[in-house]
């Protein structure tokens, strides 16, 4: 006799593996060997398989012996713990649904679609918890940095309890300013009195802030990680101290957790302990399919039913739908570059031919153009779409910056406010002088996180201010942008989940009006390119995480997987 038991993975990457019980024979251990994946547990003798390899070893052992499978059933959850506080914002019923989730499990993700009030659910999550369990602080934890202000602004709106920024000091000229790692280290050793600690995830880079929180006096009954998409390289020092952190709840929040390809996932998984710490090696086997010919490189994925599963099990997924918000709209618009900008467009794109290139060096003469690296090629394709005076010392207009003037005199005209984003900070400054008769606010990666926070604070509270503008990577996640209406991307971000996380600065909790989202393509450019990979990112994500399986999105799918 055969026995196939399910049971909860050990050392295979998944929620769920087979294990195999028999009486030693050669031919069955050939057949195991000869699956996809395997481990064999020599303490227990066990062999281990994943779920997706059922079907072959049933048509292949039963020729051999008798074949017991045995299902594992999911156990009754008894005994569960309810919200017991009065909380000093109303939250939904869903918020409240998030809560009593967090109450009833110890390490999770909550990937609730951008605006629906993630903060505001680990708030009172926390002072339940230190309510009814006594915790003696919630450790927060910033996929980015810009965003310790934010939280500490939602904690003072939405409770009462006190918090602290790492690092953060006032200066005798009232100017705040950061400390070193090594004074953060300090202060994370001496007790602290706040209950909520803020920390960015870049501290973790350091073995010193790693010690200061697992050894010293202050115990964090709640770790939250916030954007922790952010967090992708399980071989960098931040992300393997990330993974050395421990408490007895955690959880990991985005809204967007699969950015580009499905190992975005693993060190989520791994920090909410679904995942192995030290197993991504297995992780890509199982989801990886790799080129024999080419050591390590990936040509596509496998078993996303299987990922899915898994991240299902040990995640809370909401959307927008539960709320009544205002209608999104998107508008897609085809811009035709003036002959200037479309020669100079065609010099870079040329510069790859040898009798281009001295000619495209001449054009491109506020940088080093390098020809033979595809991704800095492909970003001076993108700046001479949007803005030419990046490259060029001469005067060339751009078309997408004459588009955006346009828009925004439209739009504020109308008494609308609107948003521009951008993937350059060069376009943000060059709008910002020719929009300046409106008060334009502007947020950069070149500014203090302090100055972005006031400048929002004008834009959502003063009417003065009808047009913000910033950069992707700076304002595109985790920000409040509501009193605009109006989005205006003057080029796009690489993938579905940043470009939608943009949009949700205006689209979220807070929305009073329909929005509208414009985009701005080239004719016959790379931003018809980059248009598309969006699309191919967005049908993984939408598998994976929302269970989206119309026609469209599987052709785009599956001919993503083939170009890979």
């Amino acid at each position: 006799m055969i026995r196939i038991v399910e049971g909860k993975a050990k050392k295979l990457s998944g929620l769920k593996s087979l294990y195999l019980f028999f009486d030693y024979k050669q031919e069955i251990v050939n057949i195991i060997k000869s699956s996809e994946t395997y481990y064999f547990h020599v303490d227990s003798h066990l062999w281990e398989v994943p779920i997706t390899s059922l079907s072959y070893l049933l048509d292949n052992l039963i020729y051999f012996d008798d074949i017991d499978l045995i299902v594992e059933e999911e156990a009754e959850k008894d005994n569960l713990r309810h919200i017991t506080l009065n909380y000093k914002t109303n939250p939904y019923e869903y918020q409240k649904e998030g809560i009593e989730y967090g109450l009833n499990n110890d390490k999770w993700l909550l990937l609730d679609m951008p605006g629906l009030g993630k903060t505001l659910q680990m708030i009172y999550l926390a002072e339940e918890l230190k309510a009814q369990d006594k915790i003696e602080h919630c450790l927060i934890i910033c996929g980015i940095a810009s965003l310790r202000d934010n939280w500490r602004k939602e904690i003072q709106k939405h409770s009462n309890e006190s918090c602290v920024i790492i690092g953060e000091r006032i200066n005798k000229k009232g100017n705040r300013v950061w400390e070193t790692i090594n004074k953060r280290a300090e202060q994370l050793l001496q007790p602290i009195n706040e209950f909520f600690v803020i920390i960015n995830v870049e501290s973790l880079r350091n073995d010193k802030i790693l010690n200061a929180i697992n050894k010293g006096p202050n115990k964090y009954g709640l770790m939250l990680f916030d954007e922790c998409h952010k967090a992708k390289g399980w071989n960098s020092q931040q992300g393997s101290n990330l993974l050395e952190l421990s408490a007895d709840k955690q959880v990991a929040m985005t809204g967007t957790l699969l950015l580009n390809k499905p190992l975005d996932a693993y060190v989520p998984l791994a920090w909410i302990g679904v995942e192995k710490k030290r197993g991504v090696t297995r992780f890509k086997n199982t989801y990886c399919i790799f080129d024999d010919s080419t050591k390590g490189r990936i040509i596509g994925y496998k078993n996303l039913d299987i990922l899915k599963n898994e991240i299902d099990s040990c995640s809370l997924r909401r959307t927008k739908d539960l709320l009544d918000l205002p209608e999104k709209n998107f508008i897609e618009e085809s811009l035709t570059m003036e002959d200037s900008q479309d020669k100079f467009y065609e010099s870079v794109k040329n510069s790859v031919k040898e009798e281009y290139k001295q000619l495209a060096k001449e054009n491109c003469d506020k940088i080093n153009l390098n020809t033979s690296n595809l991704l800095a090629l492909t970003t001076r394709l993108r700046q001479a779409t949007t803005c030419p005076s990046v490259l060029t010392s001469q005067d060339i207009a751009s078309c997408k910056i004459d588009r955006a003037c346009d828009l925004v005199e439209e739009i504020v005209s109308n008494g609308n406010k609107v948003v521009i984003m951008s993937t350059f900070k060069e376009p943000v400054y060059k709008l910002q002088k020719l929009l300046e008769e409106y008060n334009p606010l502007i947020g950069t990666g070149d500014m203090k996180d302090i100055d972005v926070s006031n400048n929002i604070d004008k834009f959502q509270n003063d009417d003065k201010y009808k047009v913000f503008i910033g950069t992707i990577s700076k304002m595109g996640t985790g920000f409040t942008l509501t009193s605009a209406s109006y989005m205006v991307f003057i080029d796009l971000p690489w993938t579905y989940a940043l470009f939608e996380q943009a949009c949700d600065r205006i689209h979220r909790i807070g929305s009073k009006k329909p929005v509208f989202i414009y985009s701005l393509l080239c004719k016959d450019t790379i931003d018809e390119v980059t248009a598309q990979a969006i699309n191919t990112k967005k049908a993984i994500s939408d598998y994976v995480i929302d269970d989206k399986k119309d026609e469209t999105i599987m052709n785009i799918l599956q001919k993503y997987l083939q170009d890979l």
